[in-house]
Parts: structure tokens; sequence; C-alpha cells
């Protein structure tokens, strides 16, 4: 299989980065350590979202520092589990991969080759097997003259594959060149497993984030039954009242008139129900806008206020009459709090004397505090640092993913949140967030803004 490829198997170490080098470096002479070094350090800066730009720019340095003509990056397609052209650069007006191309569509011998953990390197196409037959097509429209193509892998597993060539000459691959390439293969790698990790570990939270969202308002059925009963009730007693008018001989238009305004009205108050449901049911990426969190914390007050009173509960609500907004996503902040607020409901309930569990909003310097109090058994001193904990629950038959959950939407939003102990008795939930550096907005004004 090696007669006349040079097919090296691929091992990979280092981490990433990217920051323009002010001219085309080389990775033959001294300065590799400190290309190596400056493309790892600026992978390891760089936000996940930078990943691909960075990835784009270090293979141009490449492409240019040896007098290449151009360079691709594939990685594993998650739908096929095959190689996809991802990055892709070229010289002026010279033929590049097209991104988004299918490897094993086009080259199934490379793309098998590649997938198995091997280098491919030749300096000529006719130094190519004959395995390669299937393959020449792609090759006479892509035209390299010679090529060295590196596998990307983590452990075990290839996750793409990245590779430059030449159109206009052939040229060949020293060993030493070769091997570099393979450590450069290397850090592209792990910058390109770090951000699967991120999007898998995002996706696994939006995951478990909906499943909790879910649990929460189960635990609500009742309370959201308890408002829909009323202005459905309203609503039929009124349309009784009006067609029994309609039936008589004497019927009175400015009655039906009221009548009608408040079947609209009572309406609305059901539409807003299940609007304010919907949205909070909803999977949305995370919308980041200023907010006033009294009117965040309010809907979620007037969203549970049945419920205490259906367990007999007895709630409050404080709120200073200006207060700075705070940047965040309205529907992640609300599940937060919820899950605080059914908690304190949990802890009250059952046979006790005290039922009373308070929400309180307040500025400190630039920070915005919100507390949930309840008059409950506490928390006990062991359990404090592990009632954050994805899975941790005392509740028979609970998920333990709330307060989990609702630690990782603070945390997003640049917030702490902690519990302690009440000296008289019951626990109190923390919330601080940053305020955002404006004037404090009445409630009236900032309802409006909303």
């Amino acid at each position: 299989m090696r007669s006349r490829a040079a097919i090296a198997k691929s091992k990979l170490p280092a981490t990433l980065a990217a920051e323009a080098s002010p001219r085309p470096i080389s990775l033959e002479g001294k300065g590799f350590e400190r290309f190596i070094e400056d493309v790892s350090s600026s992978f390891v800066r760089a936000s996940v979202s930078e990943i691909g730009s960075l990835i784009d720019r270090w293979i141009r340095e490449i492409v240019l520092g040896h007098d290449l003509d151009r360079g691709a990056l594939a990685q594993i397609d998650t739908k096929s589990g095959k190689l996809i052209v991802r990055n892709s650069w070229s010289r002026g007006n010279m033929v590049k991969l097209p991104v988004g191309m299918l490897l094993a569509d086009r080259a199934p011998w490379f793309d098998h080759t590649l997938m198995t953990g091997r280098t491919l390197v030749f300096s000529s196409v006719s130094e190519l097997m004959p395995e390669f037959a299937d393959d020449y097509r792609t090759f006479r429209r892509y035209f390299p003259k010679s090529n060295v193509t590196v596998p990307l892998r983590v452990g075990t597993e290839t996750i793409g594959a990245v590779g430059f060539a030449t159109l206009r000459r052939e040229r060949s691959w020293s060993p030493r060149l070769v091997r570099r390439l393979q450590i450069v293969g290397e850090v592209f790698g792990n910058a390109l497993e770090r951000r699967r990790a991120v999007e898998e570990n995002a996706l696994l939270r939006n995951e478990l984030t909906h499943v909790a969202r879910a649990a929460a308002m189960g635990e609500l059925t009742a309370s959201i039954t308890h408002q829909l009963y009323q202005p459905i009730g309203a609503i039929l007693g009124n349309a009784e009242a009006i067609q029994n008018m309609l039936d008589s001989e004497r019927t009175d238009l400015g009655e039906i008139r009221e009548g009608v305004a408040d079947i609209v009205q009572d309406t609305l108050r059901v539409t807003e129900i299940f609007k304010g449901l919907r949205a909070f049911f909803r999977k949305d990426e995370m919308a980041v806008a200023p907010l006033d969190l009294r009117s965040v914390v309010g809907e979620i007050v007037r969203l549970v206020r049945s419920d205490a009173l259906f367990r007999n509960i007895s709630f409050r609500f404080d709120v200073p009459a200006t207060l700075p907004r705070a940047m965040g996503d309205r529907i992640q902040l609300q599940q937060a709090i919820l899950n605080l607020i059914l908690n304190a409901f949990d802890a009250v309930s059952g046979d006790r004397k005290a039922r009373e569990v308070s929400v309180d909003l307040r500025r400190e310097a630039t920070r915005i505090k919100l507390a949930v109090r309840d008059s409950g058994d506490g928390i006990a001193a062991n359990l404090a640092t592990k009632i954050f904990e994805p899975f941790f629950t005392t509740k028979p038959g609970g998920l333990g993913v709330g307060l989990s959950i609702a630690a990782s939407i603070i945390k997003a939003h640049r917030g702490d949140i902690a519990v302690s102990s009440n000296p008289e008795g019951g626990a109190t939930f923390n919330i601080s967030l940053p305020a955002m550096r404006e004037k404090a907005v009445p409630l009236d004004q900032a309802n409006a803004r909303d």
C-alpha cells in the first residue's frame, strides 16, 4: 500500500491559535516552534465562534509561506459521517475546493484513506496507486499537481483533515515538513474538538432546560387551570346572558354591548395566558436584550399567584420604585426564577403553620439583587454546596436539574447564585446580576420599553 504514495500515520498533540503573522511563515526553518506557539495561543484566546476564521487565516499563511497554491480543511459531517469541506483558500483566481463538497462522493479512496488515520502525500498524481482510479475525475477537475493531506485525529477518532496543494507545478514534500504539517493538524484538531464540545454542551443544556421547563409547568397545572377557569367562566356567563336577552321580548342593546365588551376582554385575558405559556415553552436561541427585572419577575409572580392561593401560601413580591435594567434573555431568566419560587413553595407545603414565601428586588452598587425567601426547614450545611449540582435532589421523584439549570442560566448572564439558611428558619436563594450603566427607570416607563 505504500509503494508509490507516501502514506504515514498521523499522530497529534498541541493546542491552537491565530493572530495574523506580519509576513508569510515557513514550517521548514527554526521559526516553526514560534509559529506553533502563535497558532496555539491564538486559538486558546479566541472564542468558539472565531475558530473558523482563524483556521482560514492560518491555512492562508501556510500556503503563502511555502509557495503553495491552495489549502482546505474538511470536517466530519454529522449526518453522513463523511468528510465535508468547511474551510478553503487559494491564490488569486486559482481553483479552490468548494465549501460543502463531500469528499466521499467525489474522491472515495482519498476519503477512506484519511478516515483510517493515514496522511496522504504525493509529489505527482502519477504516483498514486490503482485504487485511486475512481478519484481521477475529481482530481482532473481540481488539478492538483502535488498534495499533502493530514487527518485530524482526537484519540483514535478522525474528526477532519487539512490539506495543501500545488496547481502550477509538481513539488516534493520532505518528511520533516510532512511531520510539521501533522503537528499543525493536531492543533487544528484540538481547536475543532473544543468547538464541538462547546456546541454539544450547549445543545444538551438546551434540551435539559426544556425538560426542566416542562416539569415546572407540570407542577403549575392546577394554577394554570384556575387562571383559565375564571375568564372562561365569565365568557360563558356573559354569552348565556346575551342569549337570554336576545330570546326575550325586550332587548337592551346597551347591556348586550357591555356583555360583548366583557367577552372581548376575558378572551384577551385567556389569549395572554396562552401567549405567556407558549413563550415559556419555546426552544429558541438565547435572545439577549435590556430587561427591567421588575416586569420579568412580575410575569412569573402573576403566573404562580394562583398556585400560592391553591396551596394556602402567603406570597409577597416587593419591588423598588426605580431600578436599572439588566442585559439578559427574558425566558431563560424567568425559568431560573420560576424554579426558585416553585422550590420555595414546595419547602413550605405540607403540615406546617407558617407558609410564607417572598420575592424581593433591590439594587446594590452596580448589581441587581433578587432574593427568594421561604419559611421552610432551611438547607442543611452539608447540602449547600451540592444543591446546584446536576441530578442532585432531595425531592422524592425529582429530576435534580432545576437548580442546576437555574445556576447555569445565571452564570451565563455573568451573575451569581447562592443559598443560605435564615436565622428564623427557612432558606434564601440570592441572585446577583450586573446592572446596566444607565439612569434608573420608573416601573411604568420600564413596562412600556420592555
